[in-house]
């Protein structure tokens, strides 16, 4: 007779059991219904903290999780936003390139002029 890949549960012959499939059935079920038992003694009740059950720990841990993500979020958005802040901050301070007498102007200036010192030492 055939049985079943993972445990080994004898299953009845199509066309090829005459007379015992019905037993056949009866110690598959038996079977499955003990694996299933097995299952669900070791994962134990959610609600179990006394013991405490596998169940417990697992929904314990995944708590845990969820509040450690959320903590991890606020602090990564916090840390964005004083980030957004003080580039906002040095964009105003340092201004920009076309305009005259900003820090951007500035520093833009003294590298043409740098580059062209340079350009007239060398050659």
């Amino acid at each position: 007779m055939p049985t079943t890949t993972n445990y080994s549960i004898t299953l009845p012959t199509v066309g090829g059991s005459k007379n015992v499939w019905g037993s056949t059935l009866n110690d598959a079920f038996q079977s499955l219904e003990t694996e299933v038992y097995n299952v669900d003694t070791t994962l134990g009740d959610v609600s179990d903290s006394v013991t405490p059950s596998l169940a417990y720990n697992l929904a314990q841990a995944a708590t845990n999780a969820s509040t450690a993500l959320s903590v991890s979020n606020k602090s990564l958005n916090t840390t964005l936003t004083t980030l957004t802040s003080r580039v906002s901050a040095l964009e105003t301070l340092v201004g920009d390139v076309g305009t005259t007498g900003s820090v951007a102007d500035d520093a833009r200036t003294a590298k043409t002029t740098a580059q062209s010192a340079y350009t007239a030492a060398t050659t």
